[in-house]
């Protein structure tokens, strides 16, 4: 093997600490290309380097979120060592907690939990009850050779010989004998305070690092697992670590008579070439991902198809729903559609998302031609595991699915996504908003909070009887559980396109005969608002733009007590909202979207707010 394929530069110890580097080329270097590093088992990677140099990542076939903490290194005449603790943190209601120190347990129960293991380097010593054991990385100083090891107890356990108490929360009203006497133990005497399998639980994360340094250096690992007896200082062999199990994979030339590494878990020095000599060869990584029969196209990114009516929250969902994925770092594209000149949705998604926005038309009629130049610049630009296609309001699903026949060198076909309006949802509903909901994996009651509950139990209903395959999912300003749809979404990747017998109706639906927005004579047209206009302007707009108006939005310079502010105006059933536009956003407009749609003007004279 060839370090400089890796890290094109001569090692340099003397000055800075290397092992770092190496570590993050590693990571860094398989997700240039996120499909590779998605086949490796690769599910997220966060780098925090606050304080010290540190990283938190999910593989695949874990729920657990990994961290790793730089240590130490030392050099000899030839290689280079480098020490990192290793983390498990399991999610607050896991039930493999109950093995975890209560210090970890308490700290799991606390609200900034997820924030705290998201910022590892600076709170790595207060996160030390959930480090499992220890990574390695030995590297030769001519970039001939590095071995990577992880090294745990098989089981981390502690025996309490006085038990764990707990005591009245007012115990200090009580005399001294009364207070000593505990209602309850947390722990008997002599019971077991905490066991956990800390080997087993480290593996899929070693492995997979093993297996991207193996595909980065295209070289296959000699593997050797070793059992190194161990107890602690001055415990009994009950409370003690029976064993430390280490499992190393060595690339290229390795560390010799010289060698030494922290192997028995301890910090303390042990002699790596003894390890070398001995131990149980592998032929090959255990509890690496497997790759089951895939499909010809199981590499390609999943598209999937967000819709709903005009005005339904669409948008809200998708910048809600890109919140919840960019925060653990799977990363999405957006395809977005408007029906009118200027694309108002793109300008409110871009940031962390890569957006591609096709404007003037609707992807399921004139604007079928253009998704496929549009979606591979997309994919030029942001190779992201998953695309979501947001519609525009008057698409109808089932044209979509027949236009993506055409692109399945390209994309995978994912879930149908429809957004219902609760406040404009009618039961005698037809059209193309009928046809959303019919054709919806998963329908969210948007807007559940605007209407009464029995109003939202009916509308639940009926969508249940229009569609009863289909997940229904309320949402309060496009706010739901997302765990849940991401649980969807994995299911549909795990199935590789088939339904599993768990999840309604994921398969491709075939396209059918449906209503789309030509025939029921839709139209839109923009108009520019260079000038300050206020609230009571925007509703006479709409008030001018006649009965038959289901969708005005743009962004405006809106005036407001005395003060000029960017704002974004929406308006959808009977309602007229504005919030804070993006700063990005340099063009002032309305868009009115309906049906024998009347002429608006600008206002002639200055803004008022009365």
């Amino acid at each position: 093997m060839r370090l400089d394929t890796l890290l094109p530069r001569p090692l340099s110890p003397e000055t800075d600490a290397e092992s770092p580097s190496i570590l993050n080329c590693l990571l860094s270097g398989i997700h240039l290309d996120r499909r590779r590093a998605r086949g490796l088992g690769w599910r997220g990677v966060h780098p925090s380097n606050q304080l010290y140099a540190a990283w938190t990542c999910r593989v695949a076939d874990s729920p657990h979120v990994y961290g790793l903490v730089f240590q130490k290194e030392y050099t000899d005449n030839s290689f280079l060592y480098g020490t990192f603790t290793a983390h498990v943190f399991p999610k607050a209601a896991d039930t493999v907690l109950d093995m975890f120190p209560l210090q970890a347990l308490s700290l799991a129960m606390g609200d900034d939990y997820e924030e705290t293991v998201r910022n590892l380097s600076l709170h790595a010593p207060k996160l030390a009850p959930f480090c499992m054991g220890k990574f390695q990385i030995v590297t030769a100083l001519d970039g001939t050779g590095l071995t990577l090891s992880v090294s745990a107890p098989a089981r981390y356990r502690h025996i309490s010989k006085q038990g764990l108490a707990a005591q009245h929360p007012s115990a200090l009203e009580y005399n001294s004998a009364q207070a000593a006497q505990p209602l309850e133990w947390i722990v008997p005497p002599g019971g077991v305070e905490y066991d956990v399998p800390a080997f087993r639980l480290l593996l899929r994360l070693f492995t997979t690092l093993a297996a991207t340094a193996s595909t980065l250096f295209e070289e296959e690992p000699r593997l050797s697992l070793h059992m190194i007896p161990h107890t602690q200082p001055g415990a009994d062999l009950e409370s003690a670590t029976p064993q430390i199990l280490s499992l190393q994979a060595q690339l290229g030339t390795g560390p010799q008579d010289n060698a030494r590494a922290d192997c028995d878990g301890t910090g303390r020095a042990g002699a790596l070439a003894a390890l070398c000599a001995g131990g149980k060869v592998l032929t090959r990584l255990p509890g690496r991902q497997r790759q089951g029969p895939a499909s010809p196209n199981a590499d390609l990114p999943v598209m999937n198809i967000l819709t709903g009516f005009l005005g339904a929250g669409k948008t809200t969902f998708l910048r809600r729903w890109l919140d919840y994925l960019n925060g653990r770092e799977q990363y999405a594209a957006v395809i977005q559609n408007e029906f009118g000149r200027i694309g108002l949705d793109a300008s409110l998604t871009r940031g962390e998302t890569h957006v591609e926005a096709l404007d003037e038309g609707c992807v399921c009629c004139s604007l079928a031609d253009s998704l496929r130049p549009g979606l591979q610049r997309l994919l030029d630009a942001a190779p992201a595991e998953q695309i979501i296609l947001e519609t525009t309001g008057l698409a109808n699903p089932a044209n979509v699915l027949e236009s993506m026949k055409d692109l399945d060198d390209l994309v995978r076909p994912g879930l149908i996504i429809t957004v219902a309006d609760a406040l404009a949802w009618d039961a005698s509903c037809s059209g193309i908003s009928l046809a959303q909901v019919e054709q919806a994996d998963v329908i969210i009651a948007n807007k559940s909070d605007a209407v009464s509950h029995q109003r939202l139990e009916t509308m639940m209903h009926d969508l249940h009887r229009r569609n009863p395959k289909a997940v229904i999912l309320p949402a309060v300003q496009g706010n739901i559980s997302f765990a849940i749809l991401d649980s969807l979404h994995t299911a549909w990747l795990d199935a590789q396109g088939q339904p599993p017998s768990r999840i309604p109706r994921l398969h491709r639906m075939n396209a059918v005969p449906g209503p789309s927005h030509a025939d029921e004579g839709f139209a839109s047209f923009c108009l520019n608002l260079p000038q300050p206009v206020s609230a009571k302007d925007i509703e006479h707009m709409v008030d001018c733009a006649g009965p038959g108006l289901c969708r005005a939005k743009g962004i405006v310079n809106l005036y407001s007590g005395g003060t000029v502010t960017p704002a974004v105006a929406q308006y959808a059933a009977g309602r007229l909202e504005f919030e804070e536009a993006p700063d990005e956003s340099d063009e002032r407009y309305m868009v009115f979207i309906g049906v024998n749609l009347a002429p608006v003007h600008a206002p002639d004279s200055p803004p008022t707010t009365a």
